[in-house]
């Protein structure tokens, strides 16, 4: 398979750059702690997607020293909708340079987006033709075309930005997608909406 140069460009720049930030932060053959583990990658993972973007996936193997780097920089392409990043899982999905970043900010994301945006998906597909051009995760909507036989992704609501209407429409009765359970009250008084209603004087 032909190597992107770009890519390979890009992937070569990451690991220099995760190699020295774990040199500043342990000494050689040191034995390093869950914990200062898990607060390096987290200090890793927002490093990385302010300086090379959100498209980046980077796994260290600190039982090697840290050089040891899994970096994948989403593959993309320039079309006349913008820039589109690949599904790592899913290979007739592409998602939108618009998409990447409304997820980024309506989920309060550092991590990668496209991973996190496979993971929805998997849940969202059950939703296909429930509403033409919407598909349904529990934690919110992708606005979606298909063009020449793909699924161009081109946009996601979270839930707590929908509307009422909006609610009833992509979780109520006859939809696959259950409601997220933040959302939902034990107290019937206590709820700020429902989505139909119980008619007792129907029940036998």
């Amino acid at each position: 398979m032909k190597k992107n140069s770009r890519f390979e460009y890009k992937k070569s720049l990451i690991n220099i750059f995760v190699k020295s930030e774990y040199e500043k932060k342990f000494r050689k053959n040191s034995r390093i702690s869950i914990r200062k583990r898990q607060k390096f990658m987290v200090d890793m993972t927002r490093k990385v997607s302010k300086k090379f973007g959100k498209d980046v996936m980077c796994l260290i193997d600190f039982a090697k020293g840290g050089f040891v780097t899994l970096v994948s920089p989403a593959n993309t392409e320039s079309t006349d909708l913008g820039k589109l990043y690949k599904s790592f899982s899913h290979p007739h999905i592409v998602y939108t340079s618009h998409c990447l970043s409304r997820f980024s900010e309506r989920a309060n994301s550092d991590d990668n987006c496209i991973i996190i945006m496979d993971s929805y998906i998997n849940d969202a597909l059950l939703t296909y033709g429930e509403n033409l051009g919407h598909l349904t995760c529990p934690k919110g909507v992708f606005i979606y075309d298909i063009i020449d036989e793909r699924m161009v992704v081109k946009t996601y609501i979270n839930f707590n930005l929908l509307s009422e209407i909006q609610i009833s429409k992509f979780y109520g009765s006859g939809t696959a997608t259950v409601i997220p359970k933040e959302c939902i009250t034990e107290d019937y008084e206590q709820s700020d909406f429902k989505l139909f209603d119980e008619n007792i004087d129907h029940l036998d």
